[in-house]
Order: structure tokens, then C-alpha cells, then sequence
């Protein structure tokens, strides 16, 4: 019987209590102030040690008890370390004057301004003219644009410049969520530009190497829009500066936004096609490590060519361990692998949990490893066009299934049109970033033609879709507690699923059991 146990996936019961240690450490908004976290710490471990006398003797060994301290802990102290300290710039809300900045993000034009990250080092007190270090906080600077034929900031531009700058709100939920993703404690608004000096940097290299990139990707294309270009700059590249803002509404009405950066899906694509790139070293001694570390190491050199956003770091990270218990020639739990990627991931930087992506990556995921293995045993049409076709649909299902709750939190809707499109544009897509893949290799003039053919039927369809009144239900709003309320049904289907199911392999692969079958 299928059960979730520690046996089979130890690193979801740490991973939890590390999340509760992020979620209660970052609820206090001014630095230093852990009060709340330190008195709800408090109270959670008299409560456990509580019980552990009085009633439930066997809640959990003092070695597990200790495990819970450590991580919940260790979740505040993350916290502690990655929180950006906004006085400085809190201080100097609504300030006018003159500063000095670095670019540090690629700047996307705004109408009459271009958008990017910036840190802020200093600004010139009124009176005595001097230089006043401001600590390097992290804001989003927004320089005018006032001559339109005029070369835009580059990233490692050390700008000065006259402007306003203002502090993030604790109040304004937009500035806290930039403040915990990006930390980001402000924005300034600059004019009267002056570039001092440019300092290239690793960042700003490869940003320069993806637009020469997304430039050849532009051969072939007959569209004045410049929608299939940008189309499959978002799917290669994830670069999206270049998307209209009609283009991402139609795909975020359609319930197909995640298409348009970089994530999951279109890594774990790239996987396949490496392994069967790299395939044939298996065949000579030790190839089957060799072969692992080589797909490991384009993995992350994918993550840096599409800009190490979080689910993409996600991604790699998940599919690296796949790929080393292939190395190990292990059978790999699906589950566990998840938990293992997480727990790296908010190791490195705990804030990326309020990341939307991040969030809705996760649960997606972990939907599909949960539901689609006891839902795919209990029927599968024998026909191999069917079994692929409801296979493919049976994990648009359990992903949807899996974010409904957060996209309704977030972003106040349901798709249910994105469940009749999803199958239809995973045709579509791995034949995009495939062939994208290939021609920015090759070369091939007739392959770029026929990508921006197939890009623009996509975008075609998508319109016509997103144009009916049914594909999504809109301005559904719901609390925090609500959407809580709303997983509860879902982790009890994936109990009653798993439970009734009959299998010892709930959420592994199916390496090991077809090994033995054979």
C-alpha cells in the first residue's frame, strides 16, 4: 500500500518545518525585529514537548524533535542573513537630489522610460557637496527617455544623475513582494543622465551573447508584429522584453503564461535531448559518468543563458539529481527529488519561496509526481497515439490541478481553456525550442522560416482562443486562508489515490521497476 512515510521520502518532513521557519522569520518587516518569530518558536516547542509527555508519548523521537528545532531555526536565521536593510533609503523617501547608480539588470523600455534594477552607492549632500555612501542598497531606477534615438543604459553602467527617490512601502503589497524577490528597498526616478564609467560584467556578457542570440532568431521572419520572434526568443531564451503586452495577455488569458518563460518544461525538453545527444558515451567504460557530468554541466550553462531566473535554477537543479542517480544507476523517487531541489534552492536564498513561479513550479510539480502515476495505472488506452494523447492531457490535468488554488490567490482567475490548449501546444512547443536550438547551431536559413511558421499559427490560435468569452473565468478573489482551504480536497484525493492505489512506488520513477520487468 502507498503511504507517505519517511522511508520514502525523507526530505519532505524538513523541507516543511523549513518553510514554516521562512514563512514565520519573514513576517516581522523591519530588520532585526524577530520577536514574533522567537515567541511563536516558543510556543510551537512547549506545545510538542506538551504533548509529548502528557498525551502522545510517541509524536516523535527527541532526535526527530531536534530535527524540527534545527530547520525551523534555521529558516530564521536564512531569513536574518537575506533580509535587505531599507533604512538608508527610507531615510531619504521623496528625496530630490543627485546620485549615483550601477545598472544591474538589462533595462526593458517603458513608454518614456527604461526599467531596470540598479544599486544605489551614494548621493551629494545640498550643502557641502560631499559624496554620502549610501550602504549599496538595491532599487529600480527608471531614466527617461528623452531622446528616442539615443543608445539605452547597459547593464555595468555607472550612471550619475539628477532624481527622486522613494522607499519601498511596508504597506503596498506589490513593494513587499519586490522587496522579498528582488530585494529591491526602493525606486528612483532619474533624468539629466550622465555615464561615468562601464564596467562589463559576467552578467552583462551574457546578456549581450542572448540578444546577438535573439537577433539570428529574427532571420525568416515575415511578421511586422515581431510576435514570432519574441515568441521563440521567451521559449529558447527566456528572453521576454521583446513580447507585446497584448501578445502576454492573450497567453495569460488562455491559461498558457508559463509558456512564455523559461521553466520546467522547457528544461527538462532540453534534458532528453542531451541525453540522446551525449547518448552513445555510455557505450565505452565509465561513460555513463562521463556522459551524466557533461549533461549536468549544459544544464547550468543553459540556466546562465537564460538568465538563472528561479525556475529555471529550479529546474536544473531537479533534473541534475535525476541525472546523478541515473549516474548511480539507482531508481530516483520523484518526490524526494523535488524536496531535494527545494531544499537547495531555499538554502541558497530562502526569499525565493515568495517568488510566483517558484511557488507555482513547485506545486505543479508536485502534483504531477503525486497523481498522475496512481491516475495512469487505473486506466491507459492501449492504442499508442491514445496513450501518448492522455498522457499528455492526464499532466495538464494534475498540473492544473496542483495551481488552481495559487492562480486563483494570485492572480484572481481560472483557465479551463488552458486544459483543451495545453495538449495541443505540446506539439508545438518542443518543436520550437528544438528546432530553435538546432538552427542557431546550424544556421539553416529554411528552419528559421518554418519556426516563425509555426510560431505565428501558435500565436494565431491563441488569439482566436483567448478572443471566446468561456476560456476564463475572471475576478475571483480569494484570501491566503481560502486558497489554504483549497489544498486541503486535493492532498486528500492524493491520499485516497495513493492509499487505495496498491503500489509500493508511489512517486518513483519507473527505472528500476521496468528494469525488473525486462
Amino acid at each position: 500500500m502507498a503511504r507517505f512515510t519517511r522511508t520514502d521520502t525523507p526530505l519532505l518532513e524538513p523541507v516543511l518545518v523549513l518553510l514554516l521557519g521562512i514563512l514565520v522569520g519573514s513576517q516581522p518587516e523591519r530588520p532585526g525585529d524577530f520577536r514574533l518569530a522567537a515567541g511563536l518558536f516558543g510556543l510551537l516547542l512547549a506545545i510538542v514537548i506538551g504533548l509529548k509527555y502528557t498525551l502522545f508519548s510517541r509524536i516523535g523521537s527527541w532526535r526527530r524533535i531536534g530535527m524540527w528545532i534545527g530547520f525551523y531555526s534555521l529558516g530564521i536565521v536564512l531569513v536574518l542573513l537575506h533580509r535587505p536593510d531599507p533604512t538608508p533609503v527610507q531615510a531619504l523617501h521623496g528625496s530630490r537630489g543627485e546620485w549615483m547608480a550601477r545598472i544591474e539588470s538589462s533595462p526593458e523600455h517603458r513608454g518614456r522610460w527604461y526599467r531596470s534594477e540598479a544599486t544605489l552607492f551614494c548621493y551629494a549632500d545640498s550643502l557641502s557637496g560631499d559624496w554620502i555612501p549610501l550602504g549599496d542598497p538595491r532599487i529600480r531606477l527608471y531614466i527617461s527617455v528623452s531622446d528616442p534615438t539615443s543608445e539605452p543604459p547597459r547593464i555595468g553602467d555607472l550612471l550619475r544623475f539628477r532624481g527622486r527617490l522613494y522607499a519601498s512601502s511596508d504597506t503596498v503589497a506589490y513593494d513587499r513582494y519586490m522587496l522579498r524577490t528582488r530585494s529591491l528597498v526602493g525606486r528612483c526616478f532619474a533624468y539629466r543622465t550622465t555615464l561615468l564609467d562601464h564596467a562589463p560584467t559576467w552578467r552583462g556578457r551574457i546578456e549581450s551573447f542572448r540578444q546577438r542570440l535573439g537577433e539570428r532568431l529574427n532571420t525568416g521572419s515575415t511578421d511586422s508584429t515581431g510576435g514570432t520572434t519574441a515568441l521563440l526568443q521567451a521559449l529558447t531564451l527566456g528572453r521576454t522584453s521583446g513580447l507585446a503586452p497584448e501578445l502576454r495577455a492573450r497567453y495569460a488569458r488562455t491559461g498558457l503564461a508559463h509558456l512564455l518563460s523559461v521553466s520546467g518544461l522547457h528544461v527538462g525538453i532540453i534534458f532528453l535531448i542531451l541525453n540522446l545527444l551525449f547518448g552513445w558515451i555510455r557505450l565505452f567504460r565509465n561513460g555513463c559518468v562521463a556522459s551524466g557530468l557533461l549533461v549536468i554541466a549544459a544544464l547550468f550553462g543553459y540556466a546562465l543563458l537564460t538568465g538563472l531566473s528561479p525556475s529555471v535554477v529550479r529546474a536544473v537543479v531537479m533534473f541534475s539529481l535525476l541525472q546523478i542517480g541515473l549516474m548511480l544507476s539507482r531508481s530516483t523517487n520523484s518526490l524526494n527529488t523535488l524536496c531535494a531541489a527545494a531544499l537547495v534552492l531555499l538554502l541558497w536564498n530562502p526569499y525565493l519561496l515568495y517568488h510566483i513561479g517558484f511557488q507555482l513550479s513547485f506545486a505543479a510539480t508536485a502534483a504531477i509526481v503525486t497523481l498522475y502515476p496512481p491516475l495512469a495505472r487505473r486506466w491507459m488506452p492501449r492504442w499508442p497515439v491514445l496513450r501518448w494523447l492522455w498522457s499528455l492531457t492526464l499532466v495538464g490535468l494534475t498540473a492544473q490541478l496542483g495551481v488552481f488554488p495559487l492562480i486563483l490567490y494570485h492572480f484572481g482567475q481560472i483557465q479551463p481553456g488552458g486544459l483543451l490548449l495545453n495538449p495541443i501546444v505540446w506539439f508545438t512547443v518542443p518543436t520550437l525550442i528544438v528546432g530553435s536550438v538546432v538552427y542557431l547551431a546550424s544556421g539553416w536559413s529554411w528552419l528559421a522560416v518554418f519556426l516563425h511558421t509555426v510560431a505565428g499559427w501558435q500565436n494565431r490560435l491563441v488569439e482566436q482562443w483567448a478572443a471566446a468569452p468561456w476560456i476564463a473565468w475572471e475576478e475571483l478573489e480569494i484570501s491566503v486562508w481560502s486558497c489554504i482551504a483549497l489544498y486541503l480536497p486535493v492532498i486528500v484525493l492524493i491520499r485516497w489515490l495513493n492509499r487505495s492505489d496498491g503500489q509500493r512506488l508511489p512517486y518513483s520513477s519507473d527505472f528500476e521497476a521496468a528494469r525488473r520487468d525486462a
